[in-house]
């Protein structure tokens, strides 16, 4: 049955007239099914609303693929859809993401067909097969990109990448390789005081692969602490203890009502606009700084990375 399925969708990316009218790609947007190799492998993304693919009226793509956030352009020329370079961040998403695999996909592109309301693309000499379903209405829209995302806290998280990154922009909040390597270096310090440094029992790729991770996360926290001391001086407030550590709640709260009273980002509905800002506003969720007291004046005082421990 499958063979038949596949068999029947390159059919028709050969001779189906439809797959000549890039107009009906114009303002849609999917998201991904699986993406069926000609070897029989397949990759299913586990959570198919995070991996996303839209055709904008420019001419351009917006694609997610997980954690990452990609775009480029797209042509129909003669009936052979083509993308350009895909421009994507390079974040470092869970071990049982497929985003990589998906956003080599695009490059190789030449065909695509409509069928039962999918999208199917195919690439070169059909080594794969791309199924995308119609994406749900958006639910929230961030410096005028549509966001289609239902779950409450995957919206938050989503709105606020997207501002934070804006305002790392606007303030040349950027981290440095000096930076990265007091950050790594106390990381290794904390494992081996807690008995988890095990890289001897590694291999020269493994320990390459931890090496790669340790950076990319250190480079993602010392950046979220820079904007994060960054909002505090702008905006001051009480500050939460949290895992990754300090928080400035009420900066966050400031700087977000400002955003939205800027018309920066909005909700399409009552419930997931109150579920977004209930964590700003409940303080009963929070651990506070007692104000005043020496934690709150550390808080961003000193970076993490040059501390003694």
């Amino acid at each position: 049955m499958f063979v038949y399925r596949i068999g029947a969708i390159l059919i028709g990316l050969a001779f189906s007239p439809g797959h000549a009218n890039a107009a009906e790609l114009t303002g849609t947007s999917w998201r991904l099914v699986e993406i069926q190799s000609m070897n029989d492998t397949v990759a299913r993304p586990e959570n198919p609303s995070r991996y996303t693919l839209e055709f904008l009226p420019d001419g351009r793509v917006a694609i997610q693929a997980d954690c990452n956030r990609g775009a480029g352009a797209w042509t129909n020329d003669g009936g052979q859809l083509q993308f350009g370079p895909i421009a994507s961040t390079k974040a470092m998403c869970p071990p049982s993401s497929i985003s990589e695999i998906y956003l080599s996909q695009f490059e190789w592109v030449r065909s695509y067909v409509m069928e039962d309301g999918h999208l199917f693309l195919a690439t070169m000499a059909d080594g794969s097969i791309i199924e995308f379903e119609p994406m749900e209405d958006p639910t929230a829209r961030v410096l005028g990109e549509d966001i289609r995302i239902s779950d409450p806290r995957e919206l938050q998280s989503a709105i606020l990448t997207q501002l934070f990154d804006d305002y790392a922009i606007e303030n040349a909040i950027e981290t440095t390789p000096d930076e990265v390597d007091a950050f790594v270096e106390r990381m290794r310090q904390g494992m081996a005081e807690k008995g988890l440094a095990a890289e001897k029992d590694l291999s020269a790729e493994e320990a390459e692969q931890v090496a790669v991770m340790r950076e990319q996360m250190a480079r993602s926290m010392i950046r979220q602490w820079k904007i994060n001391r960054a909002l505090y001086e702008e905006f001051g407030g009480r500050v939460i203890y949290q895992q990754l550590g300090p928080e400035p709640l009420d900066a966050y709260r400031r700087y977000l009502e400002a955003r939205q009273s800027a018309g920066d980002f909005s909700f399409f509905g009552d419930t997931l606009e109150a579920e977004f800002w209930r964590y700003f506003t409940d303080d009963a969720m929070h651990d506070f700084m007692e104000p005043g007291s020496q934690d709150e004046k550390d808080a961003f005082a000193i970076p993490p990375w040059e501390r003694k421990s």
